[in-house]
Parts: structure tokens; C-alpha cells; sequence
């Protein structure tokens, strides 16, 4: 099954797909630069948000063709 969808919706989801992935390596590069712990895991925990917002993003493509 093949599924039309929107060329600016594509467009859309690319660049969301984008932002969430990039933003994965700048969370960790930022959070390296906290003074404690605490705030360095803080970072991990969005960059594992934006992890799982990508793979969904990903999943979400796949099943959209």
C-alpha cells in the first residue's frame, strides 16, 4: 500500500527528523559542561527524549513509505 502523502508534509517531518536527531550529540556536548552530576544526567534524559522522538520519526516514515 502506498500512501500519498503531502510533499510539504515530507518536507516537514525531514526537518523535524533533523532537529531531533541533532539535537541528541548537542544535549550530551552540553550537559559535559554542567558542574555536577546532576545536571549532566538531566542532559542525558533529553538526549534520550530526542533519541526516542527520532526513532519514532523514523518508524513513523517507514510506515508512511
Amino acid at each position: 500500500m502506498t500512501s500519498q502523502f503531502p510533499k510539504e508534509e515530507t518536507y516537514n517531518l525531514i526537518s523535524q527528523i533533523r532537529r531531533a536527531s541533532s539535537s541528541i550529540p548537542t544535549n550530551i556536548s552540553e550537559g559535559c559542561g554542567r558542574n555536577s552530576d546532576k545536571e549532566f544526567n538531566q542532559f542525558l534524559n533529553i538526549a534520550l527524549g530526542s533519541a526516542n522522538e527520532t526513532e519514532y520519526l523514523l518508524i513513523l516514515s517507514r510506515d508512511l513509505h
